[in-house]
């Protein structure tokens, strides 16, 4: 695997003509590793499993919860875990994070910062993305990139020695908009096939809700003939459960409803056909959890 970057654009190169014909992704945003709120013994129990199972990893924004800076104005202490009540509070949670990601750095592809993240750079000019990913690369053996709030990853499968190839085009955001308690921001789907062309898989994550819809698309080939494609519409929840018991919180003040956590795999399996015609079938299983009350 050979990984390049292009402004907004990551590619993954694969060579699959040793027989490996099935790549695995585990996806997931919004961990807030540093919240109170986090669901860390879950969030590293499908971290590992993820490894275990060979799959790369990659993080769409909101790694950090990091609003306990000084110049945060939704700073409140009872949020803070007592290990980051310091005066280096932004370099602590950073090396905090970065041990708590550290066994899975080597199969962690992408981290990409999220509204939380962006917050940070605003008010303080700190990349708390940079930061990390940097610790995980040169302290922690990995081979992490960094992405934008939005882009693409391209994972390009060939076979050297047969030359056929194929790819997948992966298009994320780390989302937008509102709590939506009643779309849960399936509407998204609507609105982002219209803009967003040609891409395998649309990925989204930062209302902490959770959907896998395919949306079908009909089209007609060069040579006259009736073709669908589908594009794997994912939005992941991540591992925050800041509804808490219902009784208290800004999530609560806000009216916001339970949500799940977790992530999704996504499974790649190339797929040969005539010498000229190679594809690659794409599957994708949340993995969802109902939360439990943490602390």
């Amino acid at each position: 695997m050979k990984t390049s970057q292009n402004d907004a654009v990551t590619t993954v190169r694969i060579e699959y003509s040793a027989g490996n014909m099935e790549h695995l992704l585990f996806v997931t945003s919004d961990l807030h590793i540093d919240s109170v709120a986090c669901a860390r013994e879950q969030l590293i129990a499908d971290l590992t499993e993820a490894t275990e199972r060979g799959a790369k990893i990659m993080l769409f924004g909101d790694v950090f919860d990091a609003m306990q800076g000084k110049f945060d104005p939704r700073r409140n202490l009872d949020d803070l875990r007592p290990e980051y009540r310091r005066a280096d509070y932004y370099d602590y949670v950073v090396k905090d994070v970065a041990r708590i990601l550290s066994p899975f750095a080597k199969n962690i592809l992408l981290i990409t910062p999220g509204n939380h993240e962006t917050a940070v750079l605003k008010a303080s000019s700190i990349s708390l993305t940079d930061r990390l990913v940097y610790a995980l690369n040169m302290e922690h053996g990995g081979n992490v990139l960094k992405g934008g709030y939005g882009g693409w990853v391209r994972f390009m499968f060939q076979n050297i020695s047969g030359g056929m190839r194929t790819s997948v085009k992966l298009k994320y955001h780390h989302g937008f908009g509102g709590d939506a308690p009643v779309t849960r921001g399936v509407i998204h789907t609507n609105r982002q096939q219209v803009y967003v062309k040609d891409a395998d898989i649309i990925l989204n994550g930062h209302n902490h809700h959770a959907y896998y819809v395919p949306v079908v698309s009909e089209t007609v080939s060069d040579a006259g003939k009736v073709m669908f494609t589908t594009t794997h519409h994912v939005r992941t929840p991540g591992y925050k459960h800041d509804y808490g018991d219902g009784s208290k919180g800004w999530a609560i003040e806000k009216g916001f409803v339970p949500k799940p956590i977790g992530g999704a795999y996504i499974k790649m399996k190339i797929k040969k056909g005539s010498v000229k015609k190679t594809t690659c079938h794409i599957s994708v299983q949340p993995v969802i959890h109902a939360p439990e009350l943490v602390g």
